[in-house]
């Protein structure tokens, strides 16, 4: 027969179950903070691949403005008033030249990339030798995030802008 001493040392049963309960409710804080930053993370990468876009057709404005600014161009980018819309892919980015196309990819997340192309004559940081021609440089780059629910409604987008002369 099992008889109780009041010097034994142990925990009631009460006492366990408000423990557990702490730890279940801690854990479980925890495993939501993961997925927060779990979406973080996504959204993160999603933003940083359209800065990446937009700065990259800026750059490639850019070079062409040092080399020909008057045109005629070749094919491709050009420094000709007016507006181009590309799309491009998600994956790869940076790895080649050609992740972006003219028409709509299919099957994959993609970004949309409008370049608009403005004549600027004179006005501020066109300086130099009258009449000179300045260009504005817009880029815009769309893109949908995925959320942390798989919703991908809401339309985000990055916009850079940028003027160039011809040099003198």
């Amino acid at each position: 027969m099992n008889v109780y001493r009041g010097d034994e040392a142990g925990f009631t049963l009460p006492e366990v179950l408000v423990a557990t309960l702490i730890i279940v409710i801690g854990l479980t804080a925890v495993a939501t903070g993961f997925q927060f930053a779990a979406a973080g993370i996504a959204t993160g990468r999603s933003e940083t691949v359209a800065v990446f876009l937009a700065e990259q057709r800026l750059e490639q404005l850019k070079a062409i403005a040092l080399v020909n600014f008057n045109g005629p161009w070749p094919s491709g980018p050009s420094l000709a008033a007016g507006t181009t819309t590309e799309f491009c892919q998600s994956s790869d980015i940076g790895t080649t030249g050609t992740n972006c196309q003219s028409s709509a990819i299919s099957g994959t997340t993609s970004y949309t990339r409008a370049t608009i192309i403005t004549d600027s004559p004179g006005g501020s940081g066109c300086t130099g030798v009258a009449p000179l021609i300045c260009k504005r440089i817009r880029v815009t780059v769309g893109y949908r995030p995925l959320t942390s629910g798989g919703d991908l409604s809401q339309l985000r987008q990055v916009d850079v802008f940028s003027q160039v002369a011809p040099r003198n």
